[in-house]
Protein backbone atom coordinates (compact mmCIF):
# COMPACT_ATOMS: atom_id res chain seq x y z
CA UNK A 1 0.00 0.00 0.00
CA UNK A 2 2.80 2.38 0.74
CA UNK A 3 4.28 2.04 -2.69
CA UNK A 4 0.85 2.57 -4.10
CA UNK A 5 1.15 6.80 -4.22
CA UNK A 6 5.40 6.36 -4.98
CA UNK A 7 4.25 4.89 -8.16
CA UNK A 8 1.66 7.03 -8.89
CA UNK A 9 3.53 9.93 -9.10
CA UNK A 10 6.15 7.77 -10.84
CA UNK A 11 3.38 7.09 -13.64
CA UNK A 12 2.18 10.70 -13.57
CA UNK A 13 5.99 12.32 -13.70
CA UNK A 14 6.34 9.73 -16.77
CA UNK A 15 3.34 10.61 -19.17
CA UNK A 16 4.04 14.71 -18.10
CA UNK A 17 7.19 14.21 -19.34
CA UNK A 18 6.34 12.76 -22.52
CA UNK A 19 3.77 15.46 -22.92
CA UNK A 20 6.50 17.79 -22.33
CA UNK A 21 8.37 16.53 -25.20
CA UNK A 22 5.77 16.54 -27.58
CA UNK A 23 5.11 20.33 -26.36
CA UNK A 24 8.83 21.09 -27.07
CA UNK A 25 8.77 19.22 -30.97
CA UNK A 26 5.74 20.50 -31.90
CA UNK A 27 6.34 24.66 -31.13
CA UNK A 28 7.54 26.69 -33.55
CA UNK A 29 11.28 27.71 -32.84
CA UNK A 30 14.53 29.58 -34.74
CA UNK A 31 16.84 26.23 -35.11
CA UNK A 32 19.81 28.55 -34.71
CA UNK A 33 18.62 29.74 -31.33
CA UNK A 34 15.98 27.60 -30.16
CA UNK A 35 13.87 30.31 -29.06
CA UNK A 36 10.38 30.20 -29.93
CA UNK A 37 9.41 32.39 -32.66
CA UNK A 38 7.17 35.43 -31.45
CA UNK A 39 9.11 35.06 -28.32
CA UNK A 40 12.27 36.40 -29.00
CA UNK A 41 13.55 40.12 -27.61
CA UNK A 42 12.94 42.74 -29.70
CA UNK A 43 13.65 46.67 -30.41
CA UNK A 44 10.94 49.26 -31.45
CA UNK A 45 11.15 53.13 -32.30
CA UNK A 46 13.42 55.90 -32.67
CA UNK A 47 17.45 54.60 -31.66
CA UNK A 48 18.17 57.92 -30.71
CA UNK A 49 15.06 59.09 -28.72
CA UNK A 50 15.93 60.31 -25.48
CA UNK A 51 13.67 58.04 -23.79
CA UNK A 52 13.57 54.57 -23.49
CA UNK A 53 11.21 51.92 -22.14
CA UNK A 54 11.95 47.97 -21.23
CA UNK A 55 9.06 46.45 -21.32
CA UNK A 56 9.52 42.67 -18.87
CA UNK A 57 6.52 39.86 -19.09
CA UNK A 58 5.27 38.11 -16.82
CA UNK A 59 5.96 34.12 -15.45
CA UNK A 60 5.98 31.39 -18.53
CA UNK A 61 4.99 34.39 -21.02
CA UNK A 62 6.34 36.71 -23.76
CA UNK A 63 6.06 40.50 -24.81
CA UNK A 64 2.58 38.90 -26.30
CA UNK A 65 1.80 39.58 -23.18
CA UNK A 66 2.02 43.38 -23.80
CA UNK A 67 0.03 43.28 -27.55
CA UNK A 68 0.63 46.08 -29.47
CA UNK A 69 1.77 48.38 -26.54
CA UNK A 70 5.17 48.00 -27.42
CA UNK A 71 4.56 49.68 -30.94
CA UNK A 72 2.26 52.48 -29.51
CA UNK A 73 5.19 53.62 -26.88
CA UNK A 74 7.35 53.62 -30.27
CA UNK A 75 4.78 55.92 -32.02
CA UNK A 76 4.83 58.05 -29.46
CA UNK A 77 8.41 58.61 -29.61
CA UNK A 78 10.21 56.21 -27.40
CA UNK A 79 12.50 53.56 -28.05
CA UNK A 80 11.21 50.44 -26.96
CA UNK A 81 13.01 47.19 -25.64
CA UNK A 82 10.60 43.98 -25.64
CA UNK A 83 13.01 41.51 -23.48
CA UNK A 84 12.68 37.86 -22.98
CA UNK A 85 13.92 36.80 -19.47
CA UNK A 86 15.94 33.74 -19.00
CA UNK A 87 14.59 30.76 -19.14
CA UNK A 88 11.50 31.87 -21.39
CA UNK A 89 10.51 31.23 -25.28
CA UNK A 90 12.28 28.34 -24.89
CA UNK A 91 11.58 24.71 -23.16
CA UNK A 92 9.92 24.15 -19.27
CA UNK A 93 12.90 21.87 -18.91
CA UNK A 94 15.28 25.19 -19.22
CA UNK A 95 13.22 27.06 -17.10
CA UNK A 96 13.31 24.63 -14.49
CA UNK A 97 17.13 24.22 -14.22
CA UNK A 98 17.15 28.26 -14.39
CA UNK A 99 18.09 29.57 -10.64
CA UNK A 100 15.20 31.96 -10.41
CA UNK A 101 17.10 35.01 -9.71
CA UNK A 102 18.77 34.84 -12.86
CA UNK A 103 15.23 36.73 -14.09
CA UNK A 104 16.59 39.50 -11.86
CA UNK A 105 20.00 39.08 -13.26
CA UNK A 106 18.67 39.38 -17.14
CA UNK A 107 16.58 42.32 -16.72
CA UNK A 108 19.30 44.11 -14.93
CA UNK A 109 21.32 43.83 -17.66
CA UNK A 110 18.54 44.74 -19.98
CA UNK A 111 18.56 47.98 -18.18
CA UNK A 112 21.93 48.41 -17.51
CA UNK A 113 22.53 48.53 -20.91
CA UNK A 114 19.46 51.03 -21.61
CA UNK A 115 20.79 53.20 -18.93
CA UNK A 116 24.12 53.88 -20.90
CA UNK A 117 22.65 54.63 -23.85
CA UNK A 118 19.18 56.94 -23.06
CA UNK A 119 18.94 60.17 -20.61
CA UNK A 120 15.68 58.25 -18.86
CA UNK A 121 14.60 54.87 -19.15
CA UNK A 122 10.86 53.89 -17.94
CA UNK A 123 10.01 49.91 -16.76
CA UNK A 124 6.55 48.56 -17.44
CA UNK A 125 6.06 45.66 -15.82
CA UNK A 126 3.57 43.14 -16.45
CA UNK A 127 3.05 40.49 -13.32
CA UNK A 128 6.45 38.66 -13.01
CA UNK A 129 7.17 41.99 -14.79
CA UNK A 130 6.10 43.83 -12.27
CA UNK A 131 7.92 41.93 -9.27
CA UNK A 132 11.07 42.57 -11.03
CA UNK A 133 10.38 46.31 -11.81
CA UNK A 134 9.93 47.03 -8.53
CA UNK A 135 12.89 45.22 -7.16
CA UNK A 136 15.16 47.36 -9.76
CA UNK A 137 13.50 50.32 -9.07
CA UNK A 138 14.25 49.45 -5.31
CA UNK A 139 18.38 49.04 -6.38
CA UNK A 140 18.70 51.66 -8.40
CA UNK A 141 17.46 54.69 -10.63
CA UNK A 142 14.17 54.41 -13.09
CA UNK A 143 12.68 57.47 -14.27
CA UNK A 144 8.93 55.90 -14.08
CA UNK A 145 7.88 52.91 -13.02
CA UNK A 146 4.56 50.97 -14.52
CA UNK A 147 3.08 48.04 -12.72
CA UNK A 148 0.42 46.34 -14.75
CA UNK A 149 -1.25 43.39 -12.61
CA UNK A 150 2.48 42.78 -10.76
CA UNK A 151 2.73 39.65 -8.59
CA UNK A 152 3.45 39.83 -5.28
CA UNK A 153 1.27 36.97 -4.13
CA UNK A 154 -0.99 34.39 -5.34
CA UNK A 155 -4.57 35.71 -5.95
CA UNK A 156 -6.77 32.77 -3.36
CA UNK A 157 -9.74 31.26 -4.09
CA UNK A 158 -11.65 29.39 -1.31
CA UNK A 159 -11.49 25.86 -3.47
CA UNK A 160 -8.03 25.70 -2.97
CA UNK A 161 -8.61 25.37 0.38
CA UNK A 162 -4.70 25.53 1.32
CA UNK A 163 -2.59 29.06 0.15
CA UNK A 164 -1.23 27.59 -3.23
CA UNK A 165 1.74 28.54 -2.15
CA UNK A 166 1.44 26.30 0.48
CA UNK A 167 0.12 23.38 -1.99
CA UNK A 168 4.19 24.40 -4.27
CA UNK A 169 5.92 23.55 -1.04
CA UNK A 170 4.18 20.49 -0.03
CA UNK A 171 4.81 18.89 -3.46
CA UNK A 172 7.57 20.36 -5.66
CA UNK A 173 9.67 17.57 -4.39
CA UNK A 174 8.01 14.80 -6.04
CA UNK A 175 6.17 16.87 -8.91
CA UNK A 176 8.40 18.64 -11.09
CA UNK A 177 5.79 20.23 -13.36
CA UNK A 178 2.43 20.97 -13.66
CA UNK A 179 0.18 20.97 -16.47
CA UNK A 180 -1.35 24.34 -17.50
CA UNK A 181 -4.41 24.27 -19.31
CA UNK A 182 -5.84 27.51 -21.32
CA UNK A 183 -8.42 27.71 -17.54
CA UNK A 184 -5.27 29.08 -16.24
CA UNK A 185 -4.86 31.91 -18.77
CA UNK A 186 -6.50 34.53 -17.22
CA UNK A 187 -7.99 36.60 -19.20
CA UNK A 188 -12.15 37.15 -20.16
CA UNK A 189 -11.81 38.01 -23.13
CA UNK A 190 -11.97 34.54 -24.99
CA UNK A 191 -10.03 35.89 -28.25
CA UNK A 192 -7.11 37.19 -26.28
CA UNK A 193 -5.95 33.10 -25.07
CA UNK A 194 -5.60 32.92 -28.86
CA UNK A 195 -2.79 36.09 -28.77
CA UNK A 196 -1.09 35.09 -25.81
CA UNK A 197 1.67 32.71 -25.76
CA UNK A 198 2.82 30.49 -22.30
CA UNK A 199 4.44 27.28 -21.60
CA UNK A 200 1.48 24.37 -21.22
CA UNK A 201 3.59 22.66 -18.43
CA UNK A 202 5.25 24.84 -15.10
CA UNK A 203 8.26 23.62 -13.20
CA UNK A 204 7.24 23.95 -9.25
CA UNK A 205 11.33 24.96 -8.36
CA UNK A 206 10.40 28.05 -10.52
CA UNK A 207 6.86 28.55 -8.95
CA UNK A 208 8.68 28.27 -5.78
CA UNK A 209 11.51 30.39 -7.02
CA UNK A 210 8.41 33.11 -8.36
CA UNK A 211 7.33 33.33 -4.50
CA UNK A 212 10.27 34.08 -3.09
CA UNK A 213 10.57 37.31 -5.40
CA UNK A 214 7.20 38.73 -4.73
CA UNK A 215 7.56 38.63 -1.12
CA UNK A 216 11.12 40.15 -1.68
CA UNK A 217 9.38 42.75 -4.07
CA UNK A 218 6.52 43.37 -1.32
CA UNK A 219 8.90 43.34 1.64
CA UNK A 220 9.14 47.15 3.18
CA UNK A 221 12.83 47.04 2.84
CA UNK A 222 12.46 47.08 -0.65
CA UNK A 223 9.31 49.54 -1.06
CA UNK A 224 11.20 52.60 1.77
CA UNK A 225 13.90 52.62 -1.22
CA UNK A 226 11.15 53.21 -4.16
CA UNK A 227 11.01 57.20 -5.07
CA UNK A 228 10.71 57.03 -8.96
CA UNK A 229 7.11 58.45 -10.29
CA UNK A 230 4.59 54.97 -10.32
CA UNK A 231 1.70 53.90 -12.28
CA UNK A 232 -0.23 50.60 -11.04
CA UNK A 233 -2.87 48.67 -12.55
CA UNK A 234 -4.59 46.66 -11.42
CA UNK A 235 -8.01 44.64 -11.67
CA UNK A 236 -10.24 43.32 -8.47
CA UNK A 237 -11.26 40.34 -11.26
CA UNK A 238 -7.75 38.86 -10.94
CA UNK A 239 -7.56 35.60 -10.05
CA UNK A 240 -3.60 35.04 -10.78
CA UNK A 241 -1.87 37.98 -8.67
CA UNK A 242 -3.60 39.42 -5.60
CA UNK A 243 -4.95 42.55 -6.45
CA UNK A 244 -4.94 43.24 -2.44
CA UNK A 245 -1.57 42.43 -2.43
CA UNK A 246 -0.42 44.83 -5.00
CA UNK A 247 -2.91 47.64 -2.90
CA UNK A 248 -0.48 46.82 -0.09
CA UNK A 249 2.77 47.30 -1.64
CA UNK A 250 1.52 50.78 -3.24
CA UNK A 251 0.29 51.89 0.01
CA UNK A 252 4.17 51.07 1.52
CA UNK A 253 5.80 52.81 -1.89
CA UNK A 254 8.20 55.62 -0.64
CA UNK A 255 7.36 58.07 -3.12
CA UNK A 256 5.47 60.61 -3.15
CA UNK A 257 4.47 60.61 -7.11
CA UNK A 258 1.96 57.64 -7.62
CA UNK A 259 -1.00 56.52 -9.04
CA UNK A 260 -3.10 53.63 -8.53
CA UNK A 261 -5.97 53.03 -10.67
CA UNK A 262 -8.55 50.04 -10.16
CA UNK A 263 -10.69 48.05 -12.79
CA UNK A 264 -13.54 45.72 -11.95
CA UNK A 265 -14.44 41.92 -12.27
CA UNK A 266 -14.41 42.44 -16.31
CA UNK A 267 -11.01 41.94 -16.42
CA UNK A 268 -8.67 39.32 -15.03
CA UNK A 269 -5.28 39.43 -14.58
CA UNK A 270 -3.90 39.99 -18.63
CA UNK A 271 -5.10 43.48 -18.40
CA UNK A 272 -3.38 44.76 -21.15
CA UNK A 273 -5.00 42.17 -23.52
CA UNK A 274 -8.58 42.11 -21.70
CA UNK A 275 -11.80 44.43 -21.88
CA UNK A 276 -10.04 47.06 -20.28
CA UNK A 277 -6.73 46.75 -22.52
CA UNK A 278 -7.29 50.43 -24.85
CA UNK A 279 -8.17 52.11 -21.46
CA UNK A 280 -4.53 50.62 -19.65
CA UNK A 281 -2.70 51.25 -22.76
CA UNK A 282 -3.98 55.14 -22.61
CA UNK A 283 -2.95 55.29 -18.80
CA UNK A 284 0.20 54.30 -19.48
CA UNK A 285 1.26 56.22 -22.40
CA UNK A 286 0.00 59.23 -20.98
CA UNK A 287 2.04 58.38 -17.62
CA UNK A 288 4.92 58.29 -19.53
CA UNK A 289 4.52 61.23 -21.92
CA UNK A 290 3.08 63.82 -18.89
CA UNK A 291 4.94 65.98 -17.10
CA UNK A 292 5.72 65.42 -13.53
CA UNK A 293 3.67 68.30 -12.74
CA UNK A 294 0.51 67.00 -14.67
CA UNK A 295 0.39 63.78 -12.53
CA UNK A 296 -3.16 63.82 -10.73
CA UNK A 297 -3.53 64.26 -7.30
CA UNK A 298 -6.05 63.44 -4.73
CA UNK A 299 -6.46 64.12 -1.37
CA UNK A 300 -6.07 60.57 -0.03
CA UNK A 301 -4.39 57.21 -0.57
CA UNK A 302 -7.40 54.33 -1.23
CA UNK A 303 -9.32 52.51 1.45
CA UNK A 304 -9.22 49.17 2.61
CA UNK A 305 -11.95 48.27 0.12
CA UNK A 306 -13.01 50.75 -2.46
CA UNK A 307 -16.43 50.48 -4.47
CA UNK A 308 -15.29 50.04 -7.87
CA UNK A 309 -17.31 49.74 -11.46
CA UNK A 310 -17.14 47.16 -13.63
CA UNK A 311 -16.57 49.39 -16.65
CA UNK A 312 -14.40 52.31 -15.79
CA UNK A 313 -12.58 51.81 -12.59
CA UNK A 314 -11.20 54.33 -10.06
CA UNK A 315 -8.45 56.38 -9.25
CA UNK A 316 -6.50 56.40 -6.24
CA UNK A 317 -3.63 58.94 -6.74
CA UNK A 318 -1.44 59.98 -4.00
CA UNK A 319 -0.56 63.40 -2.63
CA UNK A 320 2.65 65.10 -3.28
CA UNK A 321 4.56 66.21 -0.12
Amino acid sequence: MALAPVLALGAYSCALGGAIDKEIQSTPRDPATGVVRGTEAIDLGDPDSPAACLLLHGFVGSRKDFGDLGERLAEAGHFVRLTRLPGHGTTPRALAELDPEGWLIGARTELEALKERFGRVYVIGFSLGGTLGTLLAAEQGIDRLVLVSPYYRVAYSGWYILPPEVWNRLFRRWVGFVPKGSRFIKVNRAEAKMELYSYRYVPTGAVAGLIRLGRRAASPDTLGRIHCPTLMLVSEGDEAASPKASREVFERLAGSEKSLHVYGSRSNHHLILDHDGEDVKARILAFLTAPLEALPEAPASPPAKDPVSAEGGQDFPTPRG
